[in-house]
């Protein structure tokens, strides 16, 4: 049950993925150990493999290991469709297929990922095609790995809010891939490997500064749990946050913002006024008329042909045919040569422009003033929700006697878990889809989150949501435990937590407004030069338009 975050936050609440790791490495010498032996697991599963809060690993369930003893092997009759490896998949009776190391080793991979990854099954994902994710059994036969570089191909996205499998460095993720692709047939990562590589994981791993009940891998620049929480999504509960007096941990909040305040702005890039650069216009070529004098000579023809109109009473055709012959035959003059001059100039302009635009763009996106005071404004609004905290758990404690029926509820229906549930047509391949999209207890199998998952139709969902509405007609509300002090407690840690984040970064805040800062004046003047030689080009490519 380790691998699920829903028991394990009610059986092992203090445990990060550091815990997670040492459990999956021990699973993989545990099986290491076997085929060391020249044995072989077969019937692979979650439910034979028993980890202790020390993080040891016993494996059960031995009666039907395949036994190689005094030239007799033994075979394993049984195994569990969602861990049997893709080669394997259909095959009538077990007790006529000998196994293999490399068979366990596939359940081995789902094994350690599932631990990892928080339940979720390698082959269970969003699918992009109408023949993926009906059955978890023909997935796995298809070789539909869900996170496998090519998952899209193969028919897959990941589910949603799962974690990234970019969480493991590369050569973990090759692992993973090589196991559950069609490569890994004929040779997939040993148990021997995968406790080479987790020991080498576990040797890299790093706390987050912000909250330490987060652990991951050194190779992540951000963690990817705090990433997971912004999204609503959250693996790791810190219980171990004490519930501290105000100024014990040495923050004062007057003094960080002062230094926050001492930071200036960085200059701002000047942005040239176009129509004010001077340029010559490039002279027209030979044989095409400047627009100044085809302007004239309209103005003589239309000249004459007014005077004659006056000199000759009724000579309206003079006006006519002077007037046609100014704008169209003088416009004509020079003609196709003008014409393709203009597109050319025109097209130079519209380049220029482009050009011009993009660098400004640039400029009011990385290194105008106002992307320097977003980040401060940004660091404000921290202030200010630090400063509220104490009214906030205030409210959020007196709330809890508005919301106590509600969140008993919750908790009780927590504690009633799909695994352990007996529903009609939802078996093991069922629920582990179910699995790999959050739903794992009665509080989490809402009708619009167990049909959104591919294979539930309205008779499947409705099991399931019926299931879910016996579990909660045996809710009784206790008007005793309205409000407990676990309750409040809980309620403070949350506002200690946060009390800390905040803390941590308004300490950091003028160190990284200094460091933005610095790096905008930087990019300023790298992108200076190429403002001004964009201005110019655009300047001299509107002079070169109106020239013509």
């Amino acid at each position: 049950m380790l691998y699920s975050p829903a028991h394990r936050r009610q059986d092992y609440p203090n445990k990060a993925w550091d815990f997670l790791l040492f459990a999956a490495r021990n699973t993989a010498a545990a099986f290491a150990a076997i085929h060391h032996h020249g044995h072989v697991l077969g019937d692979v599963n979650q439910g034979n493999v028993l980890v202790g809060a020390d993080s040891k690993v016993v494996l059960i369930d031995t009666d039907s290991f395949q036994i190689n003893a005094n030239g007799t092997t033994h075979l394993c009759k049984v195994g569990v469709a969602h861990f049997t490896p893709p080669e394997l998949q259909g095959a009538a009776l077990f007790d006529r297929v000998p196994r293999t190391s490399n068979h366990d080793n596939f359940g081995l991979a789902l094994l350690i990922f599932d631990v990892l990854f928080g339940g979720r099954h390698p082959y269970s994902g969003v699918p992009l095609r109408a023949d993926a994710g009906e059955a978890l059994e023909k997935d796995i036969q298809a070789f539909r790995y869900a996170y496998a570089p090519d998952g899209q191909r193969r028919g897959f996205n990941p589910p949603p809010k799962s974690i990234p499998i970019s969480i493991v460095p590369d050569p973990i993720q090759a692992m993973f891939t090589l196991a559950f692709t069609e490569n890994g047939v004929k040779s997939r990562p040993t148990a021997q490997q995968w406790v080479t590589a987790l020991d080498d994981l576990r040797g890299q791993s790093k706390r987050c500064a912000m909250t330490p009940m987060h652990v991951y891998p050194g190779h992540i620049g951000r963690c990817p749990w705090c990433v997971l929480e912004d999204h609503g999504v959250i693996y790791f509960l810190d219980i171990q946050v004490g519930i501290t007096a105000t100024g014990s941990t040495g923050f004062i909040l007057a003094r960080a913002w002062a230094a926050i305040e001492a930071v200036p702005p960085p200059p701002a890039i000047p942005i040239p006024n176009i129509a004010a650069i001077a340029v010559k216009p490039t002279p027209l070529p030979p044989g095409i008329q400047q627009q100044g004098v085809i302007t004239f000579w309209r103005i003589v023809i239309v000249g004459v042909a007014l005077w004659l109109f006056a000199v000759i009473p009724g000579a309206w055709f003079f006006v006519l045919g002077g007037a046609w012959w100014a704008w169209v035959v003088v416009s004509d003059w020079s003609g196709d040569e003008r014409k393709a001059e203009r597109t050319k100039r025109e097209a130079a302009r519209d380049a220029a422009q482009q050009a011009y635009d993009q660098i400004v763009g640039r400029i009011r996106q990385e290194v105008s003033p106002e992307a320097f005071a977003k980040k401060k404004q940004d660091l404000a609004r921290l202030r200010d929700e630090y400063q509220h905290l104490p009214e906030r758990e205030k409210t959020e404690i007196t709330n809890l006697h508005a919301t106590a029926e509600a969140r008993q509820k919750h908790q009780f229906l927590e504690r009633h878990f799909l695994d352990a549930a007996t529903i009609s047509g939802v078996g093991p391949a069922k629920k582990a889809a179910l699995r790999s999209f959050g739903i794992e207890t009665a509080a989490d199998a809402t009708w619009n989150k167990v049909i959104s998952v591919k294979g539930f139709g309205e008779v499947l969902t409705r099991a399931v949501v019926d299931w879910q509405k016996a579990c909660e007609r045996r809710f009784v509300f206790n008007p005793n435990l309205a409000v407990t002090e676990a309750d409040k407690n809980a309620v403070r840690a949350k506002i200690a937590t946060r009390k800390r984040t905040l803390e941590i970064t308004l300490n950091a805040g003028a160190t990284d407004l200094q460091r933005l800062r610095q790096d905008m004046i930087s990019k300023a003047k790298a992108l200076s030069p190429a403002l001004q030689a964009a201005s110019q080009k655009l300047a001299q490519a509107q002079a070169d338009l109106n020239a013509i």
